[in-house]
């Protein structure tokens, strides 16, 4: 596991881009969108720390001009992962620190798919659901194959696939690595 403390420029940079996920979306009134259905800016938050805090950790190990953020022009980023590198197509999932135990490793059939497709890296996060909490947890990753071949069936607040075995989530040291080969 590796630790990320975003700084405060950062995290207000999170805050403002929550936010205006949520009003691309209709406000926090709707029932959101994508495969969760939900549009609050304190779930945006986990989402977008856990993204901001990926590419932190990727920028510490690789040059920066090669880690591309493409999370960040999300009304943009159709069919382009959360982060590219070099040929690496890198989504990132986050929870809450109080779901990790629970829920560990989800990702939705419909966006398993398209990251099988695309030979998707997957980082694991947990975070607070508070803007004022810049500690992020990167906990491992997966290739999104090792979801589909060794996942079962799961119901959060939608259809999941859960890799609920630990011992098949890799390190973080592993990662870096696989990314430099």
């Amino acid at each position: 596991m590796v630790e990320i403390n975003l700084n405060q420029e950062q995290l207000k940079w999170c805050d403002d881009h929550a936010k205006e996920i949520v009003e691309h979306y209709g406000g926090d009134k709707t029932r959101g969108s994508g495969s969760y259905n939900h549009n609050k800016i304190s779930s945006n938050w986990i989402g977008v720390k856990s993204e901001v805090a990926a590419a932190v950790w990727l920028r510490q190990n690789f040059e920066d001009s090669e880690v591309l953020p493409y999370f960040i022009d999300f009304k943009n980023s159709r069919n382009k992962p959360d982060i590219g590198l070099f040929d690496n197509f890198i989504e990132v999932k986050g929870l809450r620190n109080k779901d990790w135990d629970k829920w560990k490793r989800c990702i939705p059939p419909n966006q398993l798919k398209k990251y099988v497709d695309r030979k998707a890296i997957v980082i694991w996060t947990t975070t607070e659901g508070s803007i004022t909490d810049g500690n992020v947890k990167l906990k491992g990753w997966n290739y999104a194959s090792d979801v589909k071949d060794n996942g079962v069936y799961l119901r959060t607040i939608c259809d999941q696939t859960w890799l609920k075995d630990d011992s098949l989530m890799r390190s973080m040291g592993d990662l870096k690595e696989k990314l430099i080969k």
